[in-house]
């Protein structure tokens, strides 16, 4: 059975020091020697971090809200249904029209608040670590980590709600609740991003000792990321090049449908395309995503929910070619049970996923979830670089094929029968097209193919061509949640996103 990697540690939480100091002034005749006395059940944040155990502390609590909200049904969930390959069921469903109703906003709502957990948990790390007495690289590279980390939540803010608060310093004070914090732009998110991970891809280590931590290369992979977002196409292309020419990370070899489970499979614990991902374990409470994917009677799964399926009118999976041994991994219409009895699919859900699967059958499962693997750093390289001359290059499409040529069993540095050639996509919006289209099977169900719809602008034709379904503008981005709106003193509703 795979072991996580790392473990999470926690601390008390300040909001609830912060609420009982308010109560105490709304509630109570409060002295001044009370608002003074020093608890003795909690540390206050200044007296806790003196040691380098201490700092290892501070950055490990980071990661515990992003695993839950990667691990769970409330976030991911959100964009598989939208994206052109699925339908979501119950819940689910109305994000396959394309509307945000009470359930899916309450979703949306818990994510917002992991992530600003995260935040508030890196900000944290990042003001105490710097005055504790310890070896100066070690130091940096905690702080690397965290700020990896904010970076990440930080991605995953702006892309889906547009510009929002921005928290570089843990709130810790009742002058800060009173003036909250202004909605920003986008473009100063972005910013806070990128000067995040420059500093992230200088002190982090080009490798780490234990799975599941990053290292320079996912710095540089997400910022190549991040460029490509905001068609910054020559930075993105020579971001990516440095990972790819570094020689840290390789293509996975795979001669079989079943050899993507050294990827993706619930006992993998890294493997050489692992750029950065979060790590789950049966034994210390696993995560959901099999279960989201599998039918509830299904071998694949302790108990699946069965939230999302194909069409085969879907012109991404109609249209795949099945000699793709990622279509033979991840596409099934006939299944298991776990008493071994084998099942077809039924006309309501004719096609089912199967990249995560744990048949495991602990309470939850073993799958880790990928932020970013190789693949994203050859790919991106190919769409920046194209886009970036404005037309497709030599080693553009290479680094395409090298794709490719592994989705078909074949080794990623040899040509082959399948590869691409310059004659298949000779203009930069031909070639885009097909790098976009490689990356929806590449990453299907890593949710990604909803952003690069949204950030090639091609999302409304591309759903109304698959599920016959308008795209509302307010869909585009999500509801600024409204207990934001109504505690943050900075924030009213004229911030709020158009359509709520």
């Amino acid at each position: 059975m795979k072991n996580i990697s790392f473990r999470i540690f926690s601390r008390p939480d300040q909001a609830k020091i912060i609420m009982a100091v308010l109560a105490c002034f709304l509630l109570t005749s409060c002295g001044e020697d009370m608002l003074r006395e020093n608890p003795k059940d909690r540390l206050a944040s200044v007296n806790f971090y003196k040691t380098k155990a201490d700092a290892l502390a501070a950055v490990d609590a980071i990661y515990s809200p992003l695993r839950a909200t990667y691990g769970g049904t409330d976030w991911g969930g959100q964009f598989t249904g939208a994206e052109d390959y699925a339908m979501g069921t119950g819940i689910y469903a109305p994000l396959s029209q394309y509307v945000m109703n009470s359930s899916s906003i309450a979703r949306t709502d818990a994510a917002w608040r992991a992530f600003y957990q995260t935040i508030r948990n890196a900000n944290i790390a990042l003001k105490y670590i710097p005055p504790i007495v310890m070896d100066e690289t070690q130091k940096n590279t905690f702080l690397g980590e965290a700020r990896f980390l904010r970076a990440l939540a930080y991605r995953d803010l702006v892309r889906s709600w547009g510009g929002v608060p921005l928290q570089t310093e843990p709130t810790e004070s009742l002058d800060a609740v009173a003036i909250g914090v202004k909605r920003a732009t986008a473009a100063e998110v972005y910013n806070l991003i990128i000067e995040d991970l420059k500093f992230a891809e200088t002190n982090l280590p080009a490798k780490q000792a234990l799975s599941g931590k990053p290292t320079k290369w996912a710095a540089k992979t997400m910022l190549a990321d991040i460029y490509l977002t905001n068609e910054k196409w020559a930075e993105a292309r020579d971001k990516a090049d440095e990972v790819i020419l570094s020689g840290a990370h390789l293509l996975v070899p795979i001669t079989q449908p079943v050899d993507f489970e050294l990827i993706f499979g619930p006992t993998a614990i890294t493997t050489s395309e692992d750029v950065f991902s979060l790590k789950y374990s049966r034994s210390l409470g696993g995560s959901q995503i099999a279960q989201q994917y599998s039918m509830a009677n299904s071998a694949y799964s302790s108990g699946g929910y069965g939230s999302f399926y194909g069409l085969p009118t879907f012109p991404l999976l109609r249209d795949w070619d099945k000699d793709d041994l990622r279509y033979k991994f991840n596409i099934y219409t006939s299944y298991p049970t776990k008493s071994g009895a084998i099942v077809q699919t039924g006309p309501d859900q004719p096609i089912l996923f199967g990249k995560f699967k744990d048949a495991g059958f602990a309470p939850s499962h073993g799958n880790d979830f990928p932020i970013y693997r190789y693949p994203d750093a050859l790919l991106i390289y190919a769409e920046a670089a194209s886009q970036a001359g404005n037309a497709p290059t030599a080693l553009a499409l290479e680094r395409l094929n090298m794709v490719r040529r592994r989705a078909y069993g074949r080794n990623p540095a040899t040509p082959s029968p399948v590869d691409f050639t310059l004659a298949t996509a000779p203009t930069a919006p031909a070639f885009r097209s097909l790098v976009l289209r490689e990356r929806a099977y590449e990453f299907l169900c890593e949710q990604k193919r909803w952003f690069d719809l949204v950030r090639s602008k091609t999302v409304k034709e591309v759903v109304k061509a698959a599920k016959g379904v308008d795209v509302p503008d307010s869909f585009l981005l999500f509801p600024i949640p409204k207990v934001e709106i109504d505690n943050n003193p900075s924030i009213g509703p004229e911030d709020q996103n158009p359509g709520y």
